[in-house]
């Protein structure tokens, strides 16, 4: 079994706890995201198992599932200085 293949057994393992703290709808959002953006998929697991075990977060609704994805969405602008 490679690194890879650890990580993701690992992350579905953490998706799999997370499940009973989501709504129907949250679960259809994240489960859509993991088919289209695997990558943004598992950031989002990563963040709400850590709310989770930090008893930050009780239940995951569809709306505050938005807005993570949303927060990670965002782009942030660089910051050039034009030095003359």
């Amino acid at each position: 079994m490679s690194k890879d293949d650890k990580r993701l057994k690992e992350i579905e393992n953490i998706y799999k706890s997370i499940l009973p703290f989501l709504t129907k709808e949250a679960i259809d959002r994240l489960s859509n995201i993991k088919v289209v953006y695997p990558e943004k998929f598992i950031q989002v697991v990563l963040i709400l198992h850590q709310y989770i075990q930090a008893g930050k977060i009780k239940k995951i609704d569809d709306e505050l599932l938005k807005n993570i994805l949303s927060r990670l969405s965002e782009r942030r602008e660089p910051k050039i200085k034009f030095i003359h």
